[in-house]
């Protein structure tokens, strides 16, 4: 009662002992689930499903266990029985050595026998005459005739070369033409568009037509504006008037310094 007043309440140790039973039991459960399920199998191509593999293969190191009875222990005495065993095995190595070098230099020194050609009897052994044909005479001959072998080789090559040729062998055919008129037009357009060197840079050649009706614009524009500032008054005393006669007398010089330039 002391305890609800105060605010605490009381722990139901036995509900909290069952509740971690539970969650223990599950757990086990699903271990044992785990442990039980067969592991699922690794995707292989199909043409390598009955290949076993060499990554897991245990090995005659790996199945070996170290034993008591391969262990070699070391005696009292045994280095130098050792080394006397090591000294033993030198010597004969070294005595073997010896006795192939002692049998190398016995073979160097034995010339071989080179095999010879039969001696040919001499009932058989009987030289030919002297021949009287004239070889180099005759062979220049035969290098002057043609034979009728190469005259017909001849006569098949000039047909073949014959039969190759058609109408129109030799001309350029039409697309090549029709090609280099392109570029020469493409050429003359690159060469028209290209900027002229005695122009300063920034600017462009303007065309003889386009001057001239520029020139003409402009001397309108300044008849126009003298004829504006003609009809102002002699004395010009208010402001507007004033402002007008200068707006007119700048234009006008504008347009002179125009007309230099195009003229």
């Amino acid at each position: 009662g002391q305890q609800k007043k105060n605010g605490i309440q009381n722990k139901d140790h036995m509900k909290e002992n069952l509740k971690g039973l539970r969650q223990s039991q599950i757990s086990m459960r699903e271990k044992k689930y785990e442990e039980e399920r067969p592991a699922k199998d690794l995707y292989k191509l199909s043409q390598f499903q009955n290949v076993s593999s060499r990554l897991h293969e245990p090995t005659a190191k790996q199945n070996r266990r170290p034993s008591l009875e391969n262990k070699e222990f070391l005696t009292k005495g045994g280095s130098e029985n050792r080394r006397e065993q090591l000294a033993i095995e030198s010597r004969m190595r070294r005595l073997e050595m010896e006795d192939k070098m002692e049998e190398a230099k016995h073979f160097s020194s034995v010339q071989p026998t080179s095999p010879r050609k039969q001696e040919i009897p001499r009932e058989n052994a009987q030289l030919a005459g002297p021949c009287n044909k004239d070889f180099v005479t005759r062979n220049k001959v035969a290098s002057f005739v043609p034979s009728a072998n190469q005259n017909q080789k001849r006569v098949s090559q000039s047909e073949k070369k014959n039969m190759t040729k058609h109408g129109d062998f030799g001309r350029v055919p039409e697309y090549l033409e029709e090609r280099k008129a392109k570029w020469a037009d493409a050429e003359q357009e690159r060469r028209r568009n290209m900027p002229d060197p005695s122009c300063p840079p920034g600017m462009t050649l303007m065309p003889e037509s386009e001057r001239r009706s520029t020139l003409d614009t402009l001397n309108q524009s300044k008849k126009e504006a003298l004829a504006q500032l003609r009809a102002l008054p002699f004395v010009v005393e208010t402001p507007s008037m004033r402002k007008k006669q200068e707006f007119l007398e700048g234009k006008l010089r504008e347009i002179d310094n125009a007309l230099t330039i195009f003229s």
